[in-house]
């Protein structure tokens, strides 16, 4: 039994309390109003549709896919909004004349000698996001002025020694350091690199021929060598998912799969090698659609299911193109709901549900939405990509995603057709992964929005967070989830749980004795779910493993909508009496000098309010600088820790706080 599924048992019969409106995301539930349960949608796994007479029935030779215009067919490229076209233009302009990004052997030794992951990636990203930004320039302008910029970045590229990350150097068997010129191996952005190298190729492969005969030439060599060459004959990338597979697959697997599909259908030259590339990618493919979330939720949350969900569906895009769209692989029920599960998350404006190594402020591609939402017959989807647009823009990728890209640039004439409409949604319940939401008033930002999650802290990309919330009013944050600090060496490493943003106690829980809660096991997560359309009801006892003392903590978070508040009850049994507190972390700047409120001024000169009754609960504020960029963006110089500190020893309690304006 995967991991998932013995997840979704553990959780029980999760029971949809008999509330009108809760929309049930996937697997079986209860009464939804009276109505019959929500029909599980089962996944539909490549091997069942995709096998080899298939595809030497419908698989186009060695270099007569052509998936996306080239640069010379001008009639294409110029139906690119003239406004797109001119960004690209003028972003590619700005460029040229000035120096790439040098990346010596002394960046790239950062990592293993002082564990920094940005110097090096910074000049990295920046040298794939010119090179992708060039070619697209060329594509809609058409007049080869950008021809010889490319071929210095392609030059740049192919003498790389190591196409991925310093941080992901571990994946070669002398280890972290300098890469072995004698080992390719394949990281995400390898792959990513072949993949954009390949579409460089596919794109103006022509116009750099005029340039130089050779160019093409290595492009080709280089993808063969460093990508299909290895992903052709080694099993034992963990990625894959095909030799000793011991943890479940995450989005490595979609995402790099992705990039090895269209490189290999691109620039493989052996038709039978090629066939059976394809099969094997959809066998990778496979084994991640097994271990994804039962019910189609992206258990590394809203700013990773761009590349883990995302890939997943270019994946099947590029099979239905190559193939002539002989299956229509991305029509199929699981996929739509994988992307729906994006309205579901969607909080306001670009605050997202976050939990695990997820930001709250994400910036979805417009452009990708709208793509999600078309191919797989999601209405609602695309017209929340269309929504996004205006204030988003093309928003290429600042990382040099030229596959993605390309589709973005060719999507956006027909997006603007679309008619634009928010995602606000009422309520969602995802069972697998334990994950609720509900606000206020569907179809509208005003008032509160809640949402939990009980997920196991042994998942991927997580935190010891399982049975935590998060709290909005009028779109904007009041108790938060921090997210997580820029990626170093000690991010996947043994002490990842001792960063603070990892840690349960700088989550909206509890501590018991001072204890936090534990993980790594998919024991460690919240029981006993139970979930409506207003909140949760769990027991959060497992989470904190058996050295914290505690027989049960029913745990309730509940909306509402007729009061217009969030109500909070703690109820628990301990082994022995220990000292208890509640945890809420905020980016507001508290006020706890009236007994039994803590004042939090939000946007409009409103003010939310956490109250409480003083006799049982004492509460005290600790302020957290930050100084990583990526929380401050998020939120300001400071986080807030309000901790409602019992005011004796407790060997069981009933606590209620209520969150109100």
């Amino acid at each position: 039994m995967n991991r998932r599924n013995a997840l979704t048992r553990g959780l029980g019969a999760l029971a949809l309390l008999g509330t009108p409106g809760l929309r049930a995301a996937a697997g079986p539930a209860g009464e939804q109003g009276g109505a019959a349960p929500a029909p599980r949608v089962p996944k539909r796994y490549l091997r069942a549709v995709v096998d080899e007479a298939l595809l030497r029935r419908r698989l186009p030779p060695p270099g007569a896919w052509h998936p996306y215009p080239r640069a010379g067919d001008r009639a294409a490229w110029a139906q690119v909004p003239a406004d797109v076209a001119a960004a690209l233009i003028a972003r590619a302009d700005a460029w040229l004349g000035t120096e790439w990004p040098q990346l010596p052997a002394s960046l790239f030794l950062e990592f293993a000698e002082t564990g920094n992951r940005t110097h090096y990636e910074q000049r990295y990203f920046e040298r794939r996001s010119r090179l992708a930004g060039l070619v697209l320039a060329e594509c809609v302008q058409g007049q080869g002025r950008y021809l010889h910029a490319i071929a210095d970045g392609v030059w740049h590229v192919c003498e790389e020694t190591f196409w991925g990350l310093p941080a992901h150097s571990g994946m070669q068997k002398r280890g972290v350091g300098l890469p072995d010129a004698d080992e390719p191996v394949i990281d995400l952005f390898a792959a990513e690199t072949g993949v954009t190298l390949a579409y460089v190729h596919e794109l103006v492969g022509e116009q750099l021929r005029a340039v130089s005969p050779l160019l093409p030439l290595r492009i080709a060599a280089e993808v063969k060598r460093r990508i299909l060459d290895p992903g052709f004959t080694r099993d034992d990338f963990k990625w894959m998912g095909l030799k000793d597979k011991k943890e479940p697959l995450n989005n490595w697997t979609s995402w790099i799969a992705s990039s090895w599909l269209e490189a290999n259908l691109l620039l493989e030259p052996d038709p039978a090698r090629r066939i059976a590339a394809t099969l094997k990618i959809c066998r990778c493919l496979d084994g991640f659609l097994e271990d994804y979330s039962d019910d189609g939720a992206c258990e590394e949350g809203p700013g990773y299911w761009t590349l883990s969900a995302g890939p997943y569906l270019d994946s099947l895009m590029a099979l239905d193109s190559a193939t002539g769209g002989a299956v229509n692989l991305a029509a199929d029920p699981f996929v739509r709901r994988m992307g729906h599960y994006v309205l579901d998350v969607h909080v306001a404006g670009d605050w997202y549900v976050n939990y695990g190594d997820a930001h709250a402020k994400v910036h979805h591609s417009p452009p990708l939405l709208h793509r999600f939402g078309r191919a797989t017959g999601d209405a609602d989807l695309a017209a929340f990509g269309a929504f996004r647009a205006p204030a988003r823009g093309i928003a290429l990728s600042d990382q040099g995603r030229l596959a993605r890209d390309v589709a973005d640039v060719l999507e956006v004439a027909r997006m603007r057709s679309t008619q634009g409409r928010d995602a606000l949604q009422r309520a969602s319940w995802y069972p697998a992964l334990g994950l609720m939401t509900a606000r206020a008033q569907g179809g509208s930002a005003q008032g509160f929005f809640v949402a939990a999650q009980a997920a196991s802290n042994a998942r991927s990309h997580g935190h010891h967070d399982s049975g935590s919330f998060i709290v909005f009013h009028d779109g904007q944050p009041v108790f938060v989830d921090p997210g997580v600090e820029a990626y170093t060496a000690k991010t996947f490493s043994k002490d990842r749980y001792t960063i603070w943003t990892m840690q349960s106690g700088w989550h909206n829980l509890p501590l018991v004795g001072g204890r936090m809660q534990v993980g790594r096991d998919a024991r460690d997560r919240a029981s006993r779910v139970r979930v409506d359309d207003m909140g949760m009801t769990m027991d959060l006892a497992s989470a904190y493993g058996p050295e914290a003392g505690i027989r049960t903590w029913e745990r309730r978070i509940a909306l509402d909508r007729a009061a217009g508040t969030v109500n909070l009850r703690e109820t628990f049994a301990l082994a022995r009496p220990a000292p208890v507190a509640l945890v809420f972390v905020t980016p507001r700047k508290p006020d706890a000098a009236q007994a039994g409120v803590v004042a939090l001024p939000v946007a409009g000169g409103r003010t939310v309010h956490l109250k409480f009754d003083p006799r049982a609960l004492r509460a005290d504020v600790e302020r957290l600088a930050l100084d990583d960029a990526g929380l401050k963006h998020e939120w300001g110089d400071a986080l807030y820790r309000i901790r409602l500190a019992s005011a004796q020893p407790l060997g069981s309690g009933d606590l209620n706080v209520a969150i109100a304006t």
